[in-house]
């Protein structure tokens, strides 16, 4: 039980690295929130995509290039 709790969290923060990773290079939505929002403070927004959705999406995503809709 250990080691399934230690490699979901694992795995938890390997997602939360590379969908920041990818967020940075342009090829993942990008955050449009406040700029005092939870999710643009250091430290925290390597967990911005992997938490609820309690921020908002820009309207431009990398595949679509457009709203989202």
């Amino acid at each position: 039980m250990r080691r399934a709790i230690l490699a979901l969290a694992i795995g938890y923060v390997v997602l939360a690295l590379v969908t920041r990773a990818l967020e940075g290079t342009g090829m993942w939505y990008r955050c449009a929130c406040q700029p005092d929002c939870w999710c643009k403070r250091s430290g925290l927004s390597l967990f911005r995509w992997v938490v609820p959705r309690w921020h908002k999406l820009s309207s431009e995503t990398p595949s679509e290039g457009g709203s989202r809709g």
